[in-house]
């Protein structure tokens, strides 16, 4: 099952959704998207919080 992840559900003004199979490769997309687009370097505080919003691919935001 996909894994997603949204910018916007950390309260970023961004709408980029990025999708991997695996938890670890979707952080690490995140982690790169983060760094490029954001200018945010994400540190271990910011990786575990941006764990607790990984969700399956489709499903609603606070589901």
């Amino acid at each position: 099952m996909a894994l997603e992840f949204r910018c916007a559900d950390v309260g970023v003004a961004c709408s980029k959704v990025s999708r991997a199979e695996s938890e670890d490769e979707l952080i690490a997309s995140v982690a790169a998207h983060a760094k490029s687009k954001h200018g945010v370097e994400l540190n271990d505080t910011l990786i575990d919080y941006a764990r607790t919003k990984v969700r399956s691919s489709g499903q609603a935001s606070g589901e």
